[in-house]
């Protein structure tokens, strides 16, 4: 027999306050007295009550629910992003919708019409490629604010967004190669049609050619940055007649699969052909030999993104912010083979 759990005013009745005192305590408003809203905390876990969102999304028209939309939740970079939006989130009283979008903008579009179904207040997204702004138009018409987390979709200045500056990501990983004397230099991983694979190759293209090296589309094996895809374009690029000396991976799994790839060959990452990776992950640091990449600030990016929409929610007609985060090399022993003629 399920027990009938107590009401607001019963609570009310319980410690001689009105309905309207014990919610605004609920809703922690500076309203009420410390003390009071202490005393109404303490009766509410001692009875069982249950906050009824429901209820008060049809009182306050809120519905304290955000969705967060990611192409491969899998990977700890947004592992970690999650983590840190929905513990900032929460702490606000916030839940979190997820999407994991896959890549795939059927699935963004379903997401969006689900949020908009559900009243949501905000999307926190990090859209698919070649996407434009009008996927989020269901959104947008409702007055729900928009925030970009590591992608953008270009052109959207009036939405919220934290990213990395990845040109100068990429532009910091291949300088690293340059430095140690390395000239025959391929970037593997990414695709076209997102603004981290545009900035990343372009910074990558960029510090060739300043370092006086000709572009050619062949120094860039596009895969998906995926560790077996990794691997694949590593073992492509292997059996080139004059192979490469430095790979700078699209991101650390591509990293590790190409890392596996060259052993695989009978060589070894950091000795026999250095290897470079973006992203900072914590496997960066355990792997064998140890990862050289730069730090790509998941964590940071997920709970400023998450503070920037809860001041977004407060004041809607702020101008918007765009917050860019300057990366950092952290060099280990997988770039630190001395240059020889290649094998």
């Amino acid at each position: 027999m399920r027990t009938q759990r107590p009401t607001q005013r019963q609570i009310a009745e319980k410690l001689g306050l009105s309905p309207a005192t014990v919610s605004l305590a609920l809703r922690d408003s500076p309203m009420i007295a410390a003390e009071t809203r202490r005393l109404v905390r303490q009766a509410i876990e001692e009875s069982g009550y249950v906050y009824n969102v429901s209820a008060a999304a049809l009182r306050t028209g809120r519905s304290r629910i955000v969705g967060v939309s990611f192409h491969n939740i899998a990977h700890q970079f947004f592992a970690e992003l999650l983590i840190a939006i929905e513990e900032t989130l929460g702490e606000a009283g916030i839940a979190v919708f997820l999407n994991n979008h896959g890549e795939d903008p059927t699935s963004l579009s379903r997401f969006v019409e689900s949020l908009a179904a559900f009243g949501a207040e905000a999307l926190i997204v990090s859209p698919p490629p070649h996407v434009t702004a009008e996927i989020l138009a269901p959104l947008r018409g409702r007055g729900m604010p928009i925030v970009y987390v590591s992608r953008h979709i270009r052109g959207d200045e009036q939405a919220d967004r934290v990213v990395n500056a990845d040109q100068l990501a990429m532009r910091r990983a291949a300088r690293r190669l340059l430095d140690l004397g390395h000239r025959r230099i391929v970037l593997i991983g990414g695709q076209t049609g997102t603004t981290v694979a545009e900035d990343r190759v372009a910074g990558f293209r960029a510090e060739l050619e300043e370092a006086g090296i000709a572009w050619s589309d062949e120094l860039w094996l596009r895969c998906r940055p995926r560790l077996t895809e990794g691997a694949r374009a590593a073992l492509a690029v292997l059996d080139r007649a004059e192979r490469p000396t430095g790979l700078v991976c699209f991101n650390d799994l591509v990293a590790f699969g190409s890392m596996n790839a060259l052993r695989s060959r009978g060589l070894e990452p950091g000795r026999d052909i250095a290897v470079v990776g973006i992203g900072g992950t914590d496997e960066a640091a355990a792997f064998y030999p140890g990862l050289t990449t730069v730090l790509d600030n998941p964590a940071r990016i997920g709970k400023l993104a998450a503070e920037m929409l809860l001041e977004r929610l407060a004041t809607p007609g702020a101008p918007a912010r765009h917050v860019v985060l300057e990366p950092k090399l952290v060099i280990r022993e997988s770039c630190g083979a001395p240059i020889g003629p290649p094998a």
